[in-house]
């Protein structure tokens, strides 16, 4: 990990907040095709989980503007905590799903034990190191009824590692770059069980190269190449969406 990344609970907060950084953060992450394929990939997990197990009542955690909430169907209620009010305000003109905003803090979810049967979250665990992580999965263990799902998102340090190498200033927020067998036996420590991992960008390095080679002449033809790529049998991606059950 570089000296200069950020990876404190109040570095991470300051990092997210400002209207200037609310108001431009979901048009950043549509830009490339592969965060597109991303989001899309992000939101069909979650949406699986309401039309399947049909929850009464979801927790998003740290939605930011509403990147993911505003895609997502909800069974029944959504509740969406937030840290930061410039990423509520922005959530709220976003989404018409009937989510609701509450300001607060996921180190300490303002929230009854078992009060949830459904909880997700992208682009947060990841940020924060090992006894930070686990203070995030107790909390979110406290208020999830037994055998409630939680989704979120994790980075393959197979694939993810070169990367970061060769461009450590690409990266000024922490990851937690995860092996499979790391990443389970974390989630089966803080209680979770029942764990799929879902890979994503599963030929990165190809996929990239189109995004940077490509999509600066065609656009659609790095669509389908990248989508292309990313339709091929593979076990391994940059990325895994994480489905677990609380214990």
């Amino acid at each position: 990990m570089s000296a200069a990344q950020l990876c404190t609970e109040h570095e991470i907060q300051s990092a997210y907040s400002g209207e200037r950084m609310a108001s431009s953060y979901v048009a950043n992450r549509f830009q490339s095709e592969l965060n597109r394929l991303l989001h899309e990939r992000q939101v069909a997990a979650v949406n699986r989980v309401m039309s399947d197990a049909r929850p009464q009542h979801a927790l998003e955690i740290a939605p930011g503007p509403g990147r993911v909430t505003r895609d997502v169907r909800p069974a029944s209620k959504l509740t969406c905590l937030e840290f930061n009010e410039g990423m509520i305000a922005e959530g709220q003109a976003n989404c018409r799903n009937g989510a609701e905003f509450v300001q607060g803090n996921a180190f300490e979810l303002p929230f009854e034990p078992g009060g949830f049967d459904f909880a997700y979250t992208f682009r947060f665990i990841r940020h924060f190191h090992e006894d930070d992580r686990s203070r995030l999965y107790s909390q979110i263990h406290r208020v999830l009824k037994p055998g409630a799902t939680l989704v979120f998102d994790a980075v393959n340090e197979r694939q993810s590692k070169p990367f970061r190498d060769a461009n450590p200033e690409s990266y000024p927020v922490y990851d937690v770059l995860y092996r499979e067998a790391d990443l389970r036996a974390e989630l089966a420590a803080a209680g979770f069980t029942d764990i799929q991992l879902e890979a994503i960008q599963k030929r990165y390095r190809w996929q990239y190269l189109s995004e940077t080679l490509i999509a600066p002449r065609s656009g659609w033809l790095n669509r389908m190449i990248v989508r292309g790529l990313e339709s091929l049998p593979a076990r391994d991606g940059l990325e895994w969406i994480v489905t677990c059950r609380r214990a």
